[in-house]
């Protein structure tokens, strides 16, 4: 069920973000301008309950730049209460306010632990919006690679990033239930997986391929994580979206971040295709993250190479022989138990 808060019909503006890099910035870093056309929109929220909070305090509230990326950029915004949400300024959108919202829909309707929540969304001439729940432990991105090498570091050891998985790997399932067992993420990476209270993995940023733009050649290429017929097609599938999770689990694996690729022998090689050679020559323990290597013992080890064999299934060059992700899902929490579940 979609409502409108606090019974405001309309609200119409275009939304401006002041150049701003903290949260302890004061409010109003969000300004808007009435438009005198009827290309404005209405913020839209998703649930039964009730909301604290409109489009205008969004407008008013400080907000802190987290990053930005193909889609648009992400921002923390901080209301009076001091609760938080993350909105999305989505660019490069594609389709029309009717398939906007029905893309909304489909991703506002899923509810899952292990996806990040969509909460409302707002649709004007001039500004794509999303608005999601915020994690304050970051993604995994910043856990595996933020400070590499500092000596304040704190590196994930191998149980949080087998519950990591797990949870991920939950959450893409639940994603590819959506819409009929039709709907695809199309982006999924390490940037895009957070925790959730439980330090399960949670996906984010679900669904909105559908309605961008399309990625050029390169950036399909340079990212790391698209399939080899993204690259081609650019259209991406189910099947693609188990490739990118299969690299997720292989930068879990390894530490080392699918876009900065390997050179070894003098030879420039994608994660994907560094492990499959190093594998390949039996050489399988060099792969592993010197962070996790400090834990190995008997089962450790075992379990890595069973997630390794996993993300080396995903990761297959040819579509038809990559798993299912309920499979994928099966396999991961056959490694160990990780909860009762």
């Amino acid at each position: 069920m979609m409502i409108t808060c606090f019974g405001k019909n309309r609200i119409s503006g275009k939304l401006r973000k002041r150049d701003s890099s903290s949260s302890s910035s004061p409010p109003g870093n969000w300004t808007s301008r009435d438009e005198k056309d009827e290309e404005g929109g209405k913020i839209i929220f998703f649930g039964r309950r009730n909301h604290l909070f409109d489009l205008d305090d969004l407008l008013s509230s400080s907000s802190q730049v987290l990053g930005k990326g193909s889609f648009g950029t992400t921002y923390k915004v901080t209301m009076e209460d001091m609760s938080a949400v993350v909105v999305k300024r989505l660019k490069k959108v594609v389709v029309g306010r009717r398939e906007f919202e029905q893309q909304m829909e489909i991703i506002g309707m899923i509810r899952h632990e292990n996806v990040a929540e969509l909460k409302a969304y707002y649709y004007s001439k001039d500004d794509k919006l999303a608005v999601y729940s915020y994690y304050s432990q970051g993604t995994l991105f910043q856990m595996l690679h933020g400070n590499r090498g500092m000596y304040d570091r704190v590196p994930l050891d191998w149980d949080a990033r087998l519950r990591i998985a797990t949870g991920a790997a939950r959450g893409l399932a639940k994603i590819h239930e959506g819409n009929n067992g039709r709907l695809i993420h199309g982006n999924i990476k390490s940037s895009n997986i957070f925790l959730d209270s439980q330090r399960y993995g949670c996906i984010g940023d679900n669904g909105l391929t559908t309605i961008m733009r399309s990625l050029s050649q390169r950036t399909c290429h340079s990212s790391g994580y698209h399939a080899p017929e993204i690259t081609d097609t650019r259209r991406s599938t189910q099947s693609s979206d188990v490739y990118s999770f299969g690299v997720v689990l292989l930068e879990l694996l390894t530490g080392k971040s699918p876009a900065s690729p390997v050179v070894t022998e003098g030879e420039t090689m994608d994660l994907a295709s560094w492990i499959r050679n190093v594998v390949a020559k039996d050489w399988t323990g060099e792969v592993f993250d010197m962070e996790i290597l400090s834990e190995t013992g008997g089962d450790v080890e075992e379990e890595m190479v069973e997630m390794l064999q996993i993300g080396l299934a995903c990761v297959s060059i040819k579509q038809q022989e990559r798993p299912h992700i309920a499979q994928v899902v099966k396999m991961i929490q056959d490694i160990r138990s990780t909860d009762p579940a």
